[in-house]
């Protein structure tokens, strides 16, 4: 029987086939895991944008129109 990897995005679109996910701290420690994640998602046809929590706090801006222009 074949293996199923299970990953829930922190916000998805599915009309945009768009993951989007917010790395914390937790994610430096996370790298293999993260990377293999993205490879399955990639191979569902998803796109993922990864943006960094300080980015969010500090550049919401940026990261809206870096959102808005995949879209």
């Amino acid at each position: 029987m074949g293996r199923y990897e299970y990953y829930i995005p922190d916000f998805y679109c599915a009309e945009a086939r768009l993951v989007v996910e917010a790395d914390g701290p937790v994610h430096l420690f996370k790298k293999e895991y993260d990377k293999n994640r993205d490879v399955v998602l990639r191979d569902l046809g998803l796109t993922i944008l990864r943006f960094k929590n300080r980015e969010i706090e500090e550049h919401l801006d940026a990261v809206l129109k870096k959102i808005t222009e995949y879209l």
